[in-house]
């Protein structure tokens, strides 16, 4: 693990990561400091999994407007508060906020 934080990677305050079920303020800090600090993206997510104890790590589809692609922890229901990651920035929601918005497109799609 890098030690130096990565200027580049945006992510939610610790308030709003406490915002998802049984996520403590220990563990929204040590999320936010994993995001800042793992320089590989992949071991990022599968560390801030494994603290939020979901179901591993998804992908989602493309985003419609930013063109990246878009990964989640799978929390298990549609509707479940998780993290979701775009390129370098994690945002906390529900993967069906985004998908009933009609802003993921499939990996397969021709957009």
């Amino acid at each position: 693990m890098a030690t130096d934080r990565i200027p580049t990677r945006i992510a939610p305050s610790t308030t709003t990561l406490m915002e998802i079920k049984d996520v403590t303020e220990e563990n929204a800090t040590l999320i936010r400091h994993i995001w800042h600090t793992e320089s590989n993206r992949l071991v990022a997510r599968r560390r801030i999994d494994g603290v939020l104890n979901t179901y591993g790590v998804e992908y989602l589809g493309h985003h419609k407007r930013r063109h990246l692609p878009v990964w989640y922890c799978n929390a298990g229901d549609t509707y479940a508060t998780t993290v979701l990651f775009f390129g370098p920035v994690m945002r906390v929601a529900t993967i069906g906020d985004y998908v009933e918005r009609d802003l993921i497109v499939d990996r397969s799609s021709p957009y």
